[in-house]
């Protein structure tokens, strides 16, 4: 039986706050790599780069204080292709909390493979990353690029935000993978503004 597709869901009980998010990024700076969470016009671009009609399970990482989390839900994402994983332990109860109908797992998105695979997911239609990439020890940024530029497949695409007007994933990456990477939008309202790219194969 097809997913029906909604427009619009319910709102969260609870709103995040940034003081969560800053809490984590002192606890842990170099894999928040933010010492604020992504703006409200950040989050809504981001989200914009999901095709809501292509069949698949979404994929957000680093899901921090749920600002894109929200904006996929009200871009139409029906809660149940939404699949949130979030590293901080407290970041994850705070996300279980705001969002109770959501799948949020608490795990690294270095082992993201794994997490999908007990989940038994099989077709993901798109990955939205919050992860600071450019910030992380090299090899953990080549082993979760390594699992998200697999696991789009032929037809999924990966959309990722960064602060520096470069891609995040650099060409020897993209050539590696047979991918090819768009910056879609440039976000000033965001502090600091940012960078929103779209990587696919298609």
């Amino acid at each position: 039986m097809p997913i029906k597709l909604r427009r619009k869901t319910a709102q969260p009980k609870h709103r995040s706050k940034p003081h969560h998010f800053i809490a984590a990024w002192i606890r842990s700076p170099f894999k928040i790599g933010a010492c604020l969470p992504s703006s409200r016009a950040l989050a809504r671009a981001m989200a914009a780069e999901v095709d809501i009609e292509k069949p698949g399970v979404i994929i957000e990482l680093g899901a921090g204080t749920g600002a894109v989390t929200q904006a996929l839900l009200h871009a139409g994402i029906a809660p149940e292709r939404l699949v949130v994983i979030e590293r901080d332990k407290r970041l994850h109860a705070l996300m279980s909390v705001q969002f109770p109908h959501l799948n949020v797992v608490c795990a690294d998105a270095a082992e993201m493979d794994a997490v999908l695979d007990n989940m038994r997911v099989r077709q993901i239609s798109a990955i939205v990353s919050s992860l600071p990439l450019l910030s992380m020890p090299k090899p953990v940024r080549l082993a979760i690029e390594h699992h998200m530029l697999t696991l789009i497949g032929n037809d999924g695409h990966l959309v990722q935000f960064t602060y520096g007007p470069k891609s995040p994933i650099n060409r020897q990456q993209l050539r590696k993978y047979q991918l090819h990477g768009k910056r879609k939008k440039l976000v000033v309202a965001n502090v600091p503004p940012a960078h929103v790219w779209v990587y696919k194969r298609s």
